[in-house]
């Protein structure tokens, strides 16, 4: 698990940004402008769809401004979602009153213990700054035995860990020394480390896939990672990032795959 740290301008403020990123205004016209088709295009929506049971409850966990639940209540589950972003939250009951949606993190979910059949947590454990095993835990205590836990998580690809991560280590040892301070923005996660976390956590791993932006011309960690295969349009890759998205695909999606997907059961002690 690496800790992917930023550097912002002397005076920038992190929490009014993310206030400000998350205002009414952007939430409910982000939740107004989502359509059902963007779900169902994710590489990842087969492999979900053949883990939930209509009837059954779900939480979705980090749950931003609520794409998931909206999608998958108008194809009829029983989802409710948790997040720490009171602005959406109020924008999305603000929607949809009959949501159920609560302000709270994945280290202190809200829920009774045994009380859910499933949980997603799709770009949220990555979040969850020095408390990764609590999260897991809380996870596990609130799923009924056998209850599933699906997750897509940003992954320590071959280009990451070989360039990426060097890179950004050696940045921070320079910008630190010149006095500037770093913020925490993310883990990335090392699949080997954390499927062994989730079975110390009392998980079954079922499912391990790579994840990727569905779009053949898009790939968010090599926009993200590496400007110089930027296309003209957010996450579209140039010709060199397409070539190079294309090589990595034709060896292992694991060269360069922005995130994974891990399906997990928990356990049913006897």
């Amino acid at each position: 698990m690496y800790k992917l740290e930023k550097f912002y301008p002397q005076g920038f403020n992190f929490q009014q940004y993310r206030d400000d990123k998350y205002s009414d205004k952007y939430s409910k016209e982000h939740i107004a402008g989502k359509s059902s088709e963007e779900f169902r295009k994710q590489g990842f929506w087969p492999l979900l769809e053949k883990h939930l049971e209509k009837g059954k409850h779900y939480l979705d966990a980090g749950c931003g401004i609520g794409g998931w639940i909206l999608f998958l209540k108008e194809e009829g589950y029983d989802v409710e979602g948790i997040d720490m972003a009171a602005r959406v939250v109020r924008a999305l009951t603000e929607y949809d009153r009959d949501l159920k949606v609560k302000v709270a993190s994945m280290t202190g979910i809200p829920y009774p213990d045994d009380s859910l059949d499933g949980l997603l947590a799709i770009g949220a454990l990555e979040y969850v700054e020095g408390k990764v095993p609590q999260a897991l835990a809380e996870v596990h205590r609130v799923l009924k035995d056998n209850g599933i836990f699906f997750m897509e998580v940003p992954m320590i690809n071959v280009l990451r860990r070989l360039a990426y991560i060097p890179l950004k280590r050696i940045e921070k040892m320079i910008r630190a020394g010149g006095g500037e301070n770093s913020t925490f923005s993310n883990y990335l996660f090392d699949k080997s480390e954390l499927e062994e976390l989730l079975e110390a956590t009392g998980f079954e791993v079922l499912t391990v896939q790579p994840h990727e932006l569905p779009e053949a011309d898009g790939h968010y960690g090599l926009y993200i990672d590496w400007p110089f295969f930027r296309g003209s349009a957010p996450y579209r890759l140039n010709l060199l990032g397409k070539a190079v998205k294309a090589l990595a695909n034709a060896i292992s999606p694991g060269v360069a795959s922005t995130g994974m997907v891990i399906v997990a059961r928990k356990r049913k002690y006897e």
